[in-house]
């Protein structure tokens, strides 16, 4: 009896840790009035387009905002988020993208909830000017980041604990940063490829002919 129960156990655990490896990365997007619509849509494209094998999708991806209701990107777009921060569920991966930071930098809410899904994350990654983000958090003190080729000089000079390199993706470990706007795409390639290895990268590439 007790060896049926060990066995039945063991198995118990073993379809737990298959389902919890099987379970796709949720992937959270902040956007925002004025965000930069390809910061955002491309690795939003890219997660999503994601696949380990014909039906397993790798990523689990959605946008979230300060509040519920459309908000406009910089080309006038409208987006509807999936969740407010304070119904964002955990996400392993959080991206912040570029756009008129001035309407996300100094409010203290917004920071707040960068600061408690970085507590969770296993990648938090910027596109473009949302290294200014981080940045002013304090997050990517010590090491190195790029954004924008218009913005590093400022970058380094507001925050002169980064080492502001000239680089299109860094990568720290847990922080990832891009350069502008068609960057974010890389940058997503560069964490399937880290996550799920360099031919799942390679077959995402491809699907969206993205050559560079």
């Amino acid at each position: 009896m007790k060896i049926r129960i060990l066995f039945l156990t063991v198995i118990i655990i073993c379809f737990s840790f298959n389902m919890v490896l099987c379970s796709p990365k949720k992937v959270a997007i902040l956007v925002y009035d004025e965000v930069y619509l390809m910061d955002f849509a491309g690795p939003l494209e890219i997660f999503n387009d994601c696949y380990s094998d014909d039906t397993t999708k790798c990523f689990d991806v959605f946008l979230v905002a300060e509040k519920k209701e459309t908000i406009k990107a910089h080309t006038g777009t409208g987006i509807i988020p999936d969740y407010d921060f304070s119904e964002c569920p955990r996400a392993d991966i959080l991206v912040i993208p570029g756009g008129n930071l001035n309407l996300v930098k100094e409010k203290k809410n917004v920071a707040d909830f960068i600061l408690k899904m970085d507590e969770q994350t296993e990648i938090t990654m910027s596109v473009c000017t949302g290294a200014f983000i981080l940045a002013e958090l304090g997050l990517l003190n010590d090491l190195e980041a790029t954004t924008w080729y218009g913005a590093k000089k400022r970058l380094k000079q507001k925050y002169p604990l980064i080492n502001v390199v000239d680089k299109r993706v860094t990568d720290n470990g847990k922080y990832i940063t891009t350069a502008g706007v068609s960057a974010g795409v890389d940058g997503a390639l560069h964490i399937v490829k880290k996550l799920f290895g360099e031919e799942t990268a390679k077959k995402t590439a491809k699907y969206i002919e993205w050559d560079k």
